[in-house]
């Protein structure tokens, strides 16, 4: 008998990105404990390392090199990644409190989440730029780089004051002024509660670095201990003032508030206190580390050398704990090195009494972050090999690895032919049936439409599954102008331990039901399964009123409007093999997360005739579909085709929906004037989409104001071509212009 993997049977979460838990994620990815699931949740998908963070100010490190994509990382691992913010956690029931989803269950979990500004004791009316989380920082400095580079050459002056004396603060100090100072007047000053700069490092350190300040003519404040900033204009407790045009605040960390609200046993500081295992000294199934943990008896400053020495032991105790094994204690080193960057590509070494400086520990310090970086930015293809077959079956193996959502479709031509084959039965009361959005039925007073979707899931977060595949499956009656009114839900969970389907079965169903509850849809019913894979549907009843917005019902002029751009199949392909940016998928997710409920009545109201929803067949698959229906061609500006992030790079790559080769077929009705079929952006429009966007017809007198009428409502909507009466001496009815 083959042997199978054993299902999962306990919930591992992590809360967090930090530098802990990328060492956690690269465990698990290298040997899978069986029977444990992991699921990582964080606030932003990338993790930025921050002793390579004044390297990036300074324009030595672009932002990748500098971040670690959490959402390949996880594939790897095995693991789900959820973004979202923690706001509380219940230790006795087990639960993690977020912002945007249901409550989460564990049986196991990790906080290294980092911790908050230190503005205790500190009036803070406006104009303070925190550098940590540094995920929130950079923005904020794009836009003032910018902003001060164009002030800076146009002959103003710029002031920028950084607060904070530690390393922090001294290197930003440096790599603003290394990055600004040839433009222009820049002035940098940096204010420091201390009586001199790094307090924490030995005399040579500290004059070393005081003299570079002051050949560079950065100035610096001390003994300025900051008791309210306004409008770039600092206070001091002994009244002296500062006035800039940014402030940046590099002091020292704060413990979040949630951790201390949960009940967990935290020190005066308010950070999580945890023993020599890592783990909660309140709570047995709770481990932090990092910047928002207090080792117990092992007082360290809050710096990231111990969050990566805490990463192994961390990894192994978390697994341990889940296994029912005995842990290990971990100790942290007493003293430790310094790396300091000075701007440029140079940096100070620094340990107990010792110190270097030069080129050659910026290399030194390059060479160990870089190596660092690369453990989990370099993964491993995820591919998954084929079974064993005899060379003459080769051609005909299915690829390995099948895509979820509408990529998972069966092909068009396939269908067809299996529907052709089937002996099907009329009914004078069905008006729209097979070839249509959905089935129209006649009523009292009023018409029936029902539709019915379902797709295995495609993302790892059960919760954002169930309100994308529900917004996908009222597409269908949205395209005709109808407004659903009830849905029988097909849900099918994966076979693991009852508690773990219990909770992604509640998951899967509460985004479902909010999303139904949005559009004032009745859930009625429907019918669960266990499976090898998650999967979620429903079957859609609507009623309709007017005359339905049908398939056939383009007409000659009409302007064809598109409302959302394409590319998530690609995009979703790419993610399953952790070939796509975490980024990408967040921006997708949230396109597929997105009601065609209001472009509907837009579209409706702007006389539209015409409508389809883009899903499987791809945009040009569907709109073949309606051309034929209405016996019309039509001419399409590609580059007027909107399109998801990172979808032509990733088919530029050699990424693709397994739906992609069969939809391609489509290109055989079209002639190409300006552009190629092998082009990513000519390709994309083969592309299968899940919860897709609407593609209607509308009069050109009224095109405009629909189109602004669709942007306005927050839909990223194009006029993408024109329908033409169709020449029957063209063998093509579809026009691609380029």
């Amino acid at each position: 008998m083959t042997p199978t993997l054993a299902p999962p049977v306990r919930e591992l979460v992590l809360i967090g990105g930090g530098h802990s838990h990328v060492q956690v994620l690269k465990r698990l990815a290298m040997a899978p404990p069986p029977g444990i699931r992991t699921t990582v949740i964080a606030r932003e998908s990338h993790t930025p390392y921050s002793g390579m963070l004044p390297g990036h100010i300074a324009g030595h490190y672009t932002f990748d090199q500098i971040h670690i994509d959490l959402g390949p990382l996880a594939q790897a691992a095995g693991a789900r990644f959820i973004a979202d913010e923690v706001s509380g956690l219940d230790p006795d029931g087990q639960t993690i409190q977020l912002l945007d989803h249901p409550d989460f269950r564990y049986d196991v979990v990790s906080i290294n989440c980092g911790a908050t500004p230190g503005f205790s004791g500190v009036e803070i009316d406006t104009g303070v730029v925190p550098v940590k989380p540094i995920g929130r920082f950079l923005p904020h400095w794009n836009a003032i780089r910018t902003s001060s580079e164009s002030r800076l050459r146009s002959g103003e002056s710029v002031h920028i004051a950084i607060v904070g004396g530690g390393a922090g603060g001294v290197e930003l100090a440096l790599a603003v002024h290394f990055v600004l100072g040839g433009i222009g007047d820049l002035r940098v000053t940096l204010a420091t509660a201390s009586e001199r700069l790094l307090a924490g490092h030995n005399q040579r350190v500290q004059t070393h670095f005081e003299q570079l300040f002051a050949s560079r003519g950065i100035r610096v404040e001390r003994n300025f201990d900051v008791r309210r900033v306004a409008g770039g204009r600092l206070e001091s407790t002994t009244d002296e003032s500062i006035d800039a045009d940014e402030v940046f605040w590099v002091t020292g960390v704060e413990a979040p508030e949630w951790p201390r609200r949960s009940g967990l046993a935290v020190n005066e500081q308010g950070f999580i206190l945890v023993d020599d295992f890592l783990r909660s000294t309140s709570h047995d199934t709770v481990f932090s580390t990092g910047d928002v943990a207090g080792v117990t008896d092992q007082l360290r400053p809050k710096s990231g050398v111990f969050a990566v020495r805490q990463g192994p032991a961390l990894a192994d105790n978390l697994i341990r704990t889940l296994e029912g094994r005995r842990l290990r204690r971990f100790r942290a080193q007493t003293r430790f090195l310094s790396l300091i960057s000075e701007g440029g590509r140079v940096a100070t070494a620094s340990r107990g009494d010792w110190f270097a400086t030069g080129a050659w520990v910026w290399r030194w310090k390059d060479w160990i972050d870089r190596r660092f970086m690369r453990r989990f930015q370099e993964l491993p293809d995820m591919v998954t090999a084929a079974p064993t077959v005899a060379p003459a079956l080769q051609d005909d193996l299915p690829d390995s690895m099948r895509c979820g959502g509408c990529g998972s479709k069966l092909g068009a031509d396939m269908l067809t032919r299996v529907l052709r084959k089937l002996p099907t039965t009329a009914h004078p009361d069905v008006d729209v049936g097979i070839g249509d959005d959905a089935a129209l039925l006649k009523g009292n007073g009023s018409q029936i439409v029902i539709s019915v979707d379902s797709f295995r899931s495609m993302i790892d977060d059960p919760y954002l599954f169930g309100r994308i595949a529900t917004h996908h499956s009222l597409n269908d009656i949205f395209a005709m102008g109808a407004q659903p009114v009830a849905a029988l839900a097909i849900v099918t969970v994966q076979l693991m331990a009852e508690q773990l389907m219990e909770d992604d079965l509640y998951l899967l169903m509460r985004g479902a039901v909010d999303v139904l509850n949005e559009q004032g849809v009745a859930l009625a019913g429907g019918h669960s399964s266990e499976g090898a894979e998650t999967s979620l549907g429903f079957a859609v009843t609507g009623s309709l009123v007017d005359k339905p917005m049908t398939k056939g019902g383009l007409r000659d002029g009409d302007v064809l409007l598109l409302t959302k751009p394409l590319g998530t199949g690609v995009l979703l392909a790419a993610n399953m093999v952790g070939k796509a940016r975490s980024q990408c998928i967040a921006a997708a997710v949230n396109c597929m997360d997105q009601s065609n409920a209001k472009a509907a009545q837009i579209i409706r109201a702007h006389g539209a005739a015409g409508c389809t929803d883009v899903t499987g067949f791809g945009l040009l698959g569907h709109l073949g579909e309606m051309l034929r229906a209405a016996k019309l061609s039509a001419r399409l500006d590609v580059s007027a085709i909107p399109h998801l992030q990172g979808a032509l790079e990733l088919f530029d790559a050699g990424e693709a929906s397994s739906l992609q080769a069969n939809n391609e077929q489509i290109f055989a009705d079209c002639r190409f004037e300006g552009c190629s079929p092998t082009e990513s952006r000519v390709r994309v429009l083969a592309d299968p989409q899940t919860a897709g966007g609407l593609l209607a017809g509308v009069d050109a007198a009224g095109a405009d104001a629909c189109l602004r009428a669709l942007l306005d409502a927050g839909f990223s909507a194009a006029a993408i071509g024109k329908i033409d009466v169709r020449d029957d001496q063209h063998q093509a009815y579809l026009q691609l212009l380029g």
